[in-house]
């Protein structure tokens, strides 16, 4: 049994779909695939990616993945967060410790998954980072035997405070900026670009809003 692992659930069909207007369904992939290497190069940097493994129903997405040394879980279909959840736990043996990430985090930074990290082994049971807007939840770090019950697409954020809370976990939150900032509307497409941070998913929004 690993004491960590990492999951990241990837969306095959549609995904950015709020984009269209702007991004061409070309472009929305090549969007899609530098935000998940995003992801896994600030993973590589913290030294996580031997425990790091990305769930999907597109096997591009997991050569992607596996050419940058994460595992893979393949779904037979898109069946939401929650399911990919489960199937990453119970595909990587029941992990005593598990952090979800989604895979657009454009600003995330080794050190903010590493504090995550910290407060987990400082006793804290239920860590979680929400959305910008304080619904969403954009990083959840809990134990698969607390139970906890996963409640993504659905004011996660404030489900799963309430869920630890009644599982009388200890719950600490977290309010790391590049865990925060995700990208759902044209709005944060447009912020990512002003963001003057130099990534490549950056440099990219930044070739569209001029």
């Amino acid at each position: 049994m690993t004491s960590l692992a990492i999951l990241i659930p990837v969306k095959s069909s549609g995904a950015k779909s709020r984009l269209a207007p702007i991004l061409s369904p070309s472009e929305r992939r090549e969007f899609e695939t530098l935000l998940l290497s995003g992801v896994l190069g600030a993973l590589g940097e913290a030294r996580l990616l031997r425990l790091t493994f990305v769930i999907s129903s597109d096997k591009k997405i997991l050569d992607l993945s596996a050419h940058m040394g994460a595992g893979t879980i393949l779904e037979p279909r898109d069946d939401g967060v929650n399911s990919a959840v489960i199937r990453g736990v119970e595909a990587v043996g029941a992990p005593n410790a598990v952090l979800v990430l989604p895979s657009d985090l454009p600003l995330i930074r080794a050190s903010e998954v590493r504090h995550l990290l910290s407060l987990r082994e400082a006793g804290v049971e239920l860590v979680i980072v929400p959305s910008l807007s304080f619904d969403g939840t954009n990083a959840l770090l809990y134990g698969p035997a607390t139970g906890l019950k996963l409640s993504y697409d659905d004011d996660s954020f404030w489900n799963h405070v309430g869920s630890g809370a009644r599982k009388g976990l200890s719950v600490g939150i977290s309010t790391e900026l590049g865990l925060m900032f995700d990208l759902d509307s044209q709005e944060d497409f447009a912020a990512l670009a002003r963001s003057g941070v130099t990534r490549p998913a950056v440099a990219f929004a930044g070739r569209v809003v001029r």
